[in-house]
């Protein structure tokens, strides 16, 4: 059963949290900041950020904001609005974001997505597709926040844009948006049928049942919804005054006295899981917000009263890529001293190295190369003390690696790594990239000499817990051997933690999997020598 994930969309215009009916009309209904908390904390899978007036003004005010939700919420965040160039990216992704939302750039600029894909892996690039329904059944794409017409026929954009390198697809019905009339399930399915890679459904949602629709007739990797779950969130936690001004509009709201909610029945995250597991639709359901904090203070105070000698310094390796400010966070959360730097003594001299990020395979050793850090990473391993690599930064633990051609890697660990889609792999009913959760499980039965239960990295971890991939390639080392942990999609398993004495890889990211990514990053600061 496919996992299909559950993404509240939250609408930013300045500092206040918005929505409107045809991405229109939008209207003030508090601080963003805290609207993702609650929903990290009631089991969201993922957060989408979309700066609503970003094109109107050149450029995308969201990065403050992003920083601020990635210091507390530990899943992924995708922004989007106004961004305009691989710098724009850039900063985004070292905010805090995981992917970036393109819309009107993609349209007027193209090359955009090719440049982005080639920096930073296609998997963080997301093409955000606004469309209205036309003359004989067909959709038109528009841009600046549904303001123009493209004069592009929806399925054509989609094909080009994955040809192109988009790793996922964002479709938001204008004529449906905001209106709790359910979704526009025949663009819905158009797409997903045009698409090799994962699909979010956006616009319309206004009861369980549209949602249920949803995933039961289009197939959708991922649903995504504003309103369903906004309105919830402001009956629970109440109202609050904004910087603008809203409180009788909020009023409003809270009684249930609109015509909007008189069609839309509010839910949690963690309600409408409830609801889709009872009847039968794939679906994670992680974490409640009561569960979810009890574990987190344990895992933070296991680490400090613990630690009776000197807390070790975890010194994360900034050769330039991505995410590492996301990594900071989350192992400042359990209580962890870190520090970020590309200094090559500082990086032999640190207690524990993580070297994390997300981006392409060869840019990111070219980076490395060009700041002298190669062989300082080296160097630190031999001293034995522990390094643990996050993604990107595992696959680069590894001799070789065909994206965007062959580079070769830091070496620490004999391998190769190739594309979900190639290289022996079967590709039968797979998206690429992968983007989602899934399950650690057990290493295949001809691997030999591996105990979980005595893995220092996987301690607490059961086979079966679900942790946030989002690549396109993954490791094939050598010796199968120092594989501890697998993961299952479609017909492939692949490699998704490795061990080789002191060096210790990840595939997906720990501090984009709730809780069961904490405990292994403090598995990685209490029991990693």
């Amino acid at each position: 059963m496919k996992a299909v994930r559950i993404i509240p969309r939250l609408d930013v215009k300045g500092p206040n949290l918005v929505k409107g009916i045809h991405l229109e009309g939008l209207r003030v209904l508090g601080i963003p900041e805290k609207f993702s908390k609650y929903y990290y904390h009631d089991g969201a899978d993922e957060l989408i950020y979309i700066d609503t007036v970003a094109s109107l003004y050149g450029r995308n005010n969201l990065e403050d904001i992003v920083k601020r939700t990635a210091e507390n919420v530990f899943i992924p965040i995708t922004v989007g609005g106004g961004v305009r160039s691989t710098d724009d990216i850039r900063r985004l992704l070292r905010a805090g974001a995981d992917k970036v939302a393109i819309n009107t750039e993609a349209i007027n600029n193209p090359r955009i997505i090719t440049e982005g894909a080639k920096v930073f892996g296609s998997q963080c690039i997301v093409i955000s597709i606004q469309a209205m329904k036309v003359a004989n059944g067909k959709y038109e794409v528009y841009t600046d926040n549904a303001r123009e017409p493209a004069g592009i026929n929806v399925i054509d954009w989609v094909r080009q844009v994955v040809g192109l390198g988009a790793g996922e697809i964002l479709v938001t019905s204008i004529d449906k948006d905001g209106t709790g009339e359910g979704y526009e399930l025949e663009l819905v399915e158009q797409i997903v049928g045009a698409s090799s890679v994962p699909v979010i459904a956006c616009g319309g949602a206004g009861n369980v049942k549209h949602v249920e629709e949803l995933i039961a007739k289009c197939g959708v990797d991922a649903v995504c919804a504003a309103s369903l779950f906004h309105y919830n969130v402001i009956r629970e936690l109440g109202i609050e005054k904004s910087k603008e001004g809203n409180l009788e509009f909020l009023k409003k709201f809270k009684s249930l006295e609109t015509s909007v909610l008189k069609r839309v029945k509010p839910v949690s995250v963690s309600g409408l899981k409830g609801y889709l597991k009872k009847r039968g639709v794939g679906c994670v359901t992680t974490e409640t917000a009561r569960s979810f904090t009890n574990e987190q203070e344990n895992v933070k105070n296991d680490v400090v009263p613990k630690m009776k000698r000197k807390l070790p310094v975890v010194t994360i390796v900034d050769y330039g890529g991505s995410n590492l400010f996301s990594v900071k966070h989350a192992f400042e959360s359990i209580g962890a001293k870190v520090d970020i730097s590309s200094d090559p003594d500082k990086i032999i001299k640190a207690d524990k190295l993580v070297i994390a990020g997300v981006g392409a395979f060869g840019d990111a050793i070219e980076d490395m190369r060009g700041k002298g850090i190669v062989d300082s990473i080296k160097e630190f391993v031999d001293t034995g003390r522990p390094v643990l690599g996050v993604c990107l930064g595992m696959q680069l633990f590894m001799t070789e690696g065909e994206e965007f051609g062959f580079n070769e890697g830091i070496g620490l660990v004999k391998g190769k790594v190739v594309n979900l889609n190639g290289s022996g792999l079967d590709q039968r009913g797979i998206k690429v990239p992968h983007v989602g959760w899934n399950k650690m499980e057990y290493p295949k039965e001809d691997i030999k000499g591996v105990n979980w239960l005595k893995t220092a990295i996987l301690r607490d971890i059961l086979p079966g817990d679900y942790v946030y991939f989002v690549h396109s390639y993954v490791v094939v080392p050598t010796d199968p051997a120092c594989i501890i942990a697998e993961t299952n999609y479609g017909p492939n398993n692949f490699c998704s933690v490795i061990l080789k004495d002191n060096i210790i890889g990840c595939q997906f990211h720990p501090e984009k999997s709730g809780i069961v990514g904490l405990k292994i990053y403090r598995n990685f600061i209490l029991h990693c020598e």
